[in-house]
């Protein structure tokens, strides 16, 4: 294996977990959203200083506070996991770009078209 393949297989299997990490975020706006109805529904309003007084009564409370506390950790971390897969697959790729850009450098090869214009050009020069 290359090292270009190497460098094309890294960058995929980033670009897959970078998925993952916003399904990640997907799936803890969903939590905290659902926590947040929940809460609304129990306590009657969005305020948390009177949520922790409900807290201790019931259960759909502290369900509430659950899911919204879950749903908030999944999309804090499915952010930066979105922002660190992204930045290590915009590298792969940076790399994969100078090594192509060196491989064409090394192979410029000159026609005899060229090297017959470029010759009659010099000695018209000189």
């Amino acid at each position: 294996m290359s090292f270009e393949n190497w460098l094309y297989r890294k960058a995929n299997e980033n670009t897959h977990s970078e998925i993952i990490a916003f399904l990640m975020m997907i799936l803890g706006t969903n939590l905290l959203m659902g926590g947040l109805l929940v809460t609304i529904i129990v306590v009657g309003e969005a305020s948390f200083l009177s949520f922790f007084a409900q807290a201790s009564r019931s259960l759909s409370a502290v369900l509430g506070l659950i899911l919204t506390l879950v749903g908030f950790f999944f999309v804090l971390i499915g952010f930066i996991l979105v922002v660190h897969y992204d930045k290590e697959k915009s590298w792969y790729i940076n790399e994969i770009e100078k090594s192509t850009t060196r491989r064409k450098g090394k192979t410029n090869i000159k026609t005899i078209n060229e090297m017959l214009k470029e010759h009659t050009y010099k000695r018209k020069r000189s």
